[in-house]
């Protein structure tokens, strides 16, 4: 999963959802003194890259895209978050304007206080607003030429994320399918795992 889907996979509570975001770039490891629900925020991060890895659902998307290629993850990743976008009204009870809004507002107040590497993440990711940008498919495709130029010479060689958006184009409607089967046993995942918090922002599951 990717940005968009991490933050809103936390529990409402900001330090959680930026834990949650700052997993992957900073490799899950928290800072000295850091608050706890950081650290917890990137532990929820690693157990929903965890089941999203380990699923059939997953498994069978990545194989319409292609036999092989290492990025096709990544693609799936950043496809997740558009079908999250477009679909918002269907998983959350809050409009997404309003929910993007307020963590936008409350991201920029709590990483105040962050060290300048977690900032400058955030700050990138954020005040750009590029969880809002995953709706259009032009926003997903910027994502993935940025992906692409920030790729080694070596990886290149193998594969590209521009290459995908032809594959992504005729099995949309599969993707879309698979896509609405796989995350509502994701988000029951999380709830499982955390039985005391609150997700007042999700539908109720079924």
């Amino acid at each position: 999963m990717n940005w968009l889907a991490h933050v809103f996979l936390s529990p409402k509570r900001i330090d959680h959802q930026l834990g949650n975001l700052l997993a992957d770039p900073l490799k899950g490891r928290c800072w000295e003194y850091e608050a706890h629900d950081v650290c917890e925020g990137m532990r929820l991060h690693m157990r929903i890259d965890a089941f999203t890895d380990a699923h059939p659902e997953v498994s069978r998307a990545k194989k319409l895209l292609t036999a092989r290629g290492p990025l096709k993850g990544v693609v799936l990743d950043i496809l997740y978050d558009h079908f999250l976008s477009i679909h918002w009204q269907r998983f959350s009870t809050k409009p997404k304007a309003h929910f993007l809004e307020a963590f936008r507002t409350r991201a920029i107040k709590a990483s105040g206080g962050y060290p300048a590497e977690a900032k400058r993440i955030i700050d990138r990711v954020v005040k750009s607003r590029q969880l809002e940008s995953y709706e259009r498919m032009d926003g997903v495709k910027r994502a993935f030429m940025r992906i692409d130029n920030r790729l080694s010479e070596r990886v290149r060689e193998r594969d590209g994320m521009m290459g995908y958006l032809t594959l992504i184009e005729m099995h949309r409607a599969e993707l879309e399918a698979s896509f609405f089967r796989f995350f509502p046993a994701l988000m029951a995942d999380v709830q499982a795992s955390m039985p005391y918090e609150s997700f007042d922002h999700w539908q109720p599951l079924s």
